[in-house]
């Protein structure tokens, strides 16, 4: 049984309906907003932020900072999602690329939004159903199965626009478990 007074569509507004997703890097981030509304996903924006190699690696970090910044001021997400670091063999790249998502994860608390982490096979999964999808797969799945037909070629780009994506639709499963639903009443005979 639903609340009295209950409206299905009030469903729709407890989903994040705008999600600047991040792929984190130093000398390159993807950076992204999805948007869901009226049912419907579409990409608002997508771009790729280059860092020069001759800047301190502090000041690439700051770069990348203010880029984000500038975005969240921008496209007003309500939430931020980023790649989750994949550790591999090359540990002084994996430390770069930590550094940057502790820079995008300080901003965007600054900024008052909830920060998630996806792993790269999750993200594929989301977004092609299988783990194992190369970055052309994505893409492709991004505009033919999602529909985002503006959907950019540059690979962190789409990164981050297939992380934004598997944010709505995870926010999509999380809000519905915590809507009203019916109740079931439980009768003392057995």
């Amino acid at each position: 049984m639903l609340e009295a007074g209950w409206d299905p569509r009030l469903r729709e507004q407890m989903f994040d309906s705008c999600v600047l997703g991040v792929d984190p890097g130093v000398a390159n981030v993807g950076l992204a907003v999805v948007a869901h509304a009226d049912r419907k996903v579409s990409l608002v924006w997508a771009t790729t932020v280059r860092t020069p190699s001759d800047l301190a690696g502090s000041s690439r970090l700051r770069r990348l900072a203010d880029e984000v910044g500038a975005a969240i001021g921008r496209h007003s997400p309500d939430a931020v999602a980023i790649e989750r670091l994949a550790w591999n063999r090359n540990k002084v790249s994996a430390l770069e690329v930590a550094r940057a998502t502790g820079a995008v994860m300080v901003v965007a608390d600054r900024a008052g939004l909830p920060v998630e982490e996806y792993g790269p096979n999750e993200v594929k999964i989301a977004v092609t159903g299988a783990g194992n999808a190369d970055k052309d797969q994505v893409r492709d799945a991004l505009v033919r199965i999602h529909g985002l037909r503006n959907c950019p070629v540059q690979a962190d780009a789409v990164d981050a626009v297939a992380i934004a994506l598997t944010h709505l639709m995870g926010s999509r499963i999380r809000a519905a478990g915590r809507t009203p639903g019916p109740t079931r009443v439980r009768s003392g005979t057995r």
